[in-house]
């Protein structure tokens, strides 16, 4: 193998640190679970991640390359039923949505076959993944209702006025847009409910800012809600129920705020990519908004995990002189 290119260690080390974080979660994640289905996921889910530690470990190991800390099972309670067998789903169904596209650029980015062979390997694993995850969702009930959308010929637009305006009225929304605000509504809904199971840690400091983020989440939902209730649109599904926050928090500060960078990072670029995929000028600027409202908490979540010497730094290009 030759040396790792910057792009190969990036990743990585991304690999290495977010799945011994994963193997851990997820261990007790099945070891809490009562059906047998979601067990089986979660089986399937835990392989891939032990995969991904031990060839991301290989890998930067034979490059000569220093590891950062990882996570450890001290970091997470593997005795309290923190989140209901659905809410389980939904999360690692988010999780391995938004894992599809950093393996995609792990692979396209590799230079060495070993490498490459290996991102592909997990890519496919996780698409296998997102497969049981949504017809779990499906079974279960979990995933948003359907909106109608009669059929009708397609004609060629032929007013500047289908892309919309800022203030007043617009036209109907299309299926590119309802699919946008369905997929975001999802996944702010899953970041709220697992900030507000992290709201009883016993930092002040940290249950501050992680109720500021359940705050910024209710109100993105609200924003969404108003949208589709509009147009009449179904009732979009939110799943509180599903998660137990009168207990202690679930994982150390460290692991806390380490997922929720990570997620923080993820619903940003969920919103930017649904800004780029809208076409009416106020939907398009609603998400614009919300985007740079998670990229604040997010650089927020970065500081606090500098200031409490929770973040291990990347490799630098030289040493400063």
């Amino acid at each position: 193998m030759k040396d790792l290119s910057a792009a190969e260690i990036s990743h990585l080390l991304v690999s290495y640190m977010n799945n011994t974080m994963a193997s851990h979660v997820t261990g007790a994640f099945f070891r809490q679970a009562n059906d047998l289905e979601v067990r089986e996921m979660l089986k399937f889910a835990l392989e891939i991640a032990d995969e991904e530690v031990r060839g991301a470990e290989r890998f930067l190991t034979k490059d000569n390359r220093s590891l950062p800390e990882q996570f450890t099972k001290a970091d997470v309670d593997f005795e309290q039923k923190y989140y209901s067998d659905n809410y389980v789903v939904l999360l690692k169904y988010m999780l391995a949505q938004d894992a599809l596209p950093v393996y995609g650029l792990s692979l396209s980015t590799s230079i060495n076959p070993e490498v490459r062979d290996f991102y592909k390997k997990i890519l496919n694993k996780t698409a296998q993944l997102v497969d049981m995850c949504m017809t779990l969702m499906v079974k279960h009930g979990l995933n948003q209702p359907m909106v109608y959308i009669p059929k009708q010929e397609l004609h060629k637009i032929e007013q500047q006025s289908y892309l919309g305006k800022l203030f007043g009225r617009n036209r109907p929304l299309v299926a590119p847009e309802v699919l946008q605000l369905q997929t975001t509504f999802q996944s702010t809904d899953i970041f709220r409910l697992i900030l507000q199971s992290f709201c009883q840690t016993k930092s002040s400091e940290l249950s501050t800012h992680f109720e500021r983020g359940v705050k910024m989440c209710n109100d993105q939902l609200s924003e969404i809600v108003h949208i589709f209730e509009k147009y009449e649109l179904p009732r979009l599904k939110t799943f509180d129920s599903d998660v137990y926050t009168d207990l202690e928090a679930p994982f150390s500060d460290r692991l806390m705020l380490f997922k929720i960078s990570m997620i923080t990072s993820a619903n940003a670029s969920k919103y930017g990519a649904a800004a780029s995929a809208t076409l009416r000028k106020d939907i398009g600027a609603t998400f614009v908004k919300l985007a740079g409202q998670v990229l604040l908490y997010a650089e927020d979540t970065g500081n606090l995990l500098i200031k409490h010497r929770m973040l291990d730094e990347a490799p630098l290009v030289k040493k400063p002189q």
